[in-house]
């Protein structure tokens, strides 16, 4: 007997034939500076399948990638696929630990990574001034047309939750102390942006992720902060490990440690 489709199932089939459609027709961006691509098959016309594995992607709601940061987050699915695909990865793999990021801003990647420790059952340490670049780290950079001041640590607490989630307000590595000592880490993602906090962040959590563990650099690649290229590039000169550059909007870089 023939199985009855479900709503789902005419989507889907809708979806896999239209999908192609603009690139047949050889539409490759919609304006200048954009580009038109697809997405990864394990979110769109394979989801039902992934929806059946213990995959983060399902858990989450990507609106919170864009909340209060349109203009730049809904031009750059690539950084929350490949954030999604890591965290899948992660857990795949078993390599479980807690997460870090240095540089929360609005918030919309630390949803993704809270999330994450809430699957491990361990802690997503965020910390940020939450006001903004501190002046002393700006001594030597270039001339800044925003300092992401426009946020705070009760919006940021408001869109990621308190769950699993450790929130540090301060400037780093001074902030390094409301850390234990004995945490190890899965994942860790720098976005901030400038060289003193950024050389100060390698030296401090790549001794600490695990084998296996992911250590995402934003920024390294788009030139409107050459100073994080110096930094990661300066830190990588002597390790076992090499950045692989990511193609979304920003530059990221990634290195995942050596499973010795």
């Amino acid at each position: 007997m023939k199985k009855k489709r479900t709503l789902a199932d005419i989507k889907l089939s809708i979806m896999r034939r239209l999908r192609p459609w603009p690139f047949s027709i050889g539409v490759t961006s919609l304006w200048p500076g954009t580009i038109l691509a697809y997405a990864p098959d394990r979110y769109s016309e394979n989801l039902p399948k992934y929806q059946r594995e213990p995959g983060l992607r399902s858990s989450i709601d990507p609106r919170s990638f864009y909340a209060g940061n349109r203009t730049n987050n809904c031009g750059d699915s690539v950084r929350l696929n490949f954030l999604s695909l890591t965290c899948d990865q992660l857990i795949k793999e078993g390599v479980r630990g807690s997460i870090a990021e240095l540089g929360v801003y609005k918030g919309n990647t630390a949803f993704l990574f809270a999330q994450l420790a809430r699957f491990f059952d361990t802690t997503a340490y965020l910390l940020d001034t939450y006001e903004g670049f501190p002046s002393e780290d700006l001594v030597g950079e270039a001339k800044l047309s925003h300092n992401f001041s426009d946020t705070s640590l009760e919006s940021v607490r408001s869109l990621v939750g308190e769950k699993n989630v450790s929130f540090i307000k301060g400037r780093f590595p001074g902030t390094a102390t409301a850390i234990p000592d004995a945490e190890r880490f899965c994942l860790v993602n720098l976005d901030c942006d400038l060289y003193a906090p950024f050389s100060a962040a390698l030296q401090y959590f790549y001794p600490r992720l695990l084998p296996g563990g992911f250590l995402i650099m934003h920024d390294y690649s788009s030139l409107h902060w050459p100073l994080v290229e110096k930094a990661v590039d300066e830190f990588f000169a002597d390790k076992p490990e090499r950045p692989i550059l990511i193609p979304d909007k920003s530059g990221t870089a990634v290195v995942r440690k050596t499973v010795s």
